[in-house]
């Protein structure tokens, strides 16, 4: 007997409450916006949303919060294959939940972030980059969408699909952890979101609570005496 397949009307309507919906929506939109846009203009949004030392001070003098948010929207290269490779991000609510998948891709996109940046920093401070460095442009969804991968590469369901994310995420991670033999902030940047997504993963397979398959008696009563 063939196995009869779920509408595609409910599913459709969900669609708005899930946050991968909108990154994905956005990322696409994004396309389109930075080739209509004049070059200034594209220069300029970059430059705001760039999670550079200088943007990254406190106010006034910089605007972390922003930009940390508006980065993840704002590709520098190859804006068509961001969509694609965020569509993991389904695969990660699917298998953890809207809030948890949120927040464990905003973690290690701060995460990662603080740790290049820090690099930067300490590279200047020694004198092996020059101070102009801490004014780089870095803006990107790289750090979100390599922990989605790898989240979803781990924890997809069902089992089978995961095969798809880990095929992606095989496929994206020569051209992003290139440099990173000679110390190039974003591969290490990508290196740190991979191995964060690992950590995650464990994290939220070790970390539920198991199924025993009977329910908890019910509490007829108040706190006891």
């Amino acid at each position: 007997m063939a196995t009869k397949l779920p509408p595609l009307g409910p599913r459709i309507r969900r669609l708005p409450r899930n946050p991968a919906f909108w990154y994905v929506a956005a990322l696409t939109a994004m396309w389109p916006v930075l080739h209509l846009l004049p070059p200034e203009r594209v220069h300029a949004l970059r430059t705001w949303a760039s999670t550079d030392l200088g943007n990254l001070r406190l106010w006034p003098d910089g605007h972390p919060i922003e930009s940390l948010t508006v980065s993840v929207f704002v590709p520098q290269d190859t804006i068509w294959v961001w969509p694609v490779f965020a569509l993991s991000l389904f695969a990660v609510v699917g298998a953890l939940g809207a809030r948890r998948a949120v927040a464990s891709v905003a973690l290690v996109h701060v995460a990662a972030t603080a740790l290049t940046e820090g690099l930067v920093w300490w590279r200047i401070e020694h004198g092996s980059l020059p101070a102009e460095a801490a004014h780089a442009m870095d803006t990107g969804p790289s750090y979100v969408v390599v922990t989605a991968l790898t989240l979803a590469a781990t924890r997809a369901r069902p089992a089978w699909s995961r095969a798809v994310w880990l095929l992606m995420l095989a496929v994206a991670a020569p051209a992003l952890l290139a440099g990173l033999p000679d110390g190039e902030t974003a591969a290490v940047g990508h290196l740190a979101s991979l191995l964060a997504g690992l950590a995650l993963a464990a994290a939220h397979r070790f970390g539920r609570r198991p199924q025993t398959g009977r329910s908890a008696p019910p509490v007829t009563g108040g706190r006891p005496a």
